[in-house]
């Protein structure tokens, strides 16, 4: 094969070294083609701690990026709160995944702001089905996501945005302690 002009074969060294590790080589252009060898794909614990998303340095070793969540005492708050099960209002499946109100890509993954989005008032126990929802809205959906507060935009404060969830039929507003309240009645303007 040409180089430059698509995959490159595996060379005999390394085709030996990768045996000698105990690597299966079931393609000549892939140190693992499952795919090929008619095996079913499965992911590493490395693909599965970074979503598959790992990267390569310029020695071509994979390292895992940094992780930007909150901690497992935060997490622990979370899913204290909401007892493991879906904080959307009438869910009641296992809450399976921590959702951030503001998106991490909204300024919220470095310094101050991180540490602030990954406290327990800033974050939502959810289920699969509603995580997905929550995060990849669009038109109509995305409005009444941000109405009920699972969606906050970059000037929002999540401790004084209230949020509907199943703990109440109203809004609450949440706390870094993992704990919420009801919100406040809006006062009655003075005549």
């Amino acid at each position: 094969m040409k180089r430059g002009s698509g995959l490159n074969p595996i060379s005999a060294k390394r085709r030996a070294a990768l045996d000698a590790a105990g690597v299966p080589v079931t393609s000549t252009f892939a140190a693992r083609s499952p795919l090929a060898a008619g095996a079913p794909l499965q992911r590493t614990a490395a693909m599965r701690r970074t979503g598959a998303r790992a990267l390569r340095t310029s020695a071509g070793v994979s390292r895992r990026p940094k992780y930007t969540g909150p901690t497992p005492e935060v997490r622990a708050l979370v899913g204290a709160r909401c007892a493991d099960r879906c904080e959307w209002p009438g869910c009641h499946r296992p809450a399976v995944d921590v959702h951030h109100r503001l998106n991490r890509k909204n300024g919220g993954r470095h310094g101050a702001a991180r540490e602030r989005i990954n406290q327990a008032g800033w974050l939502l126990g959810a289920c699969r089905h509603h995580h997905n929802r929550v995060t990849n809205p669009v038109g109509e959906t995305r409005t009444e996501v941000e109405r009920m507060g699972w969606l906050l935009r970059e000037h929002q404060d999540a401790l004084t945005t209230p949020v509907l969830t199943r703990h109440r039929p109203g809004p609450v507003l949440l706390d870094n302690r993992g704990g919420w309240r009801p919100e406040p009645a809006p006062r009655a303007m003075a005549g």
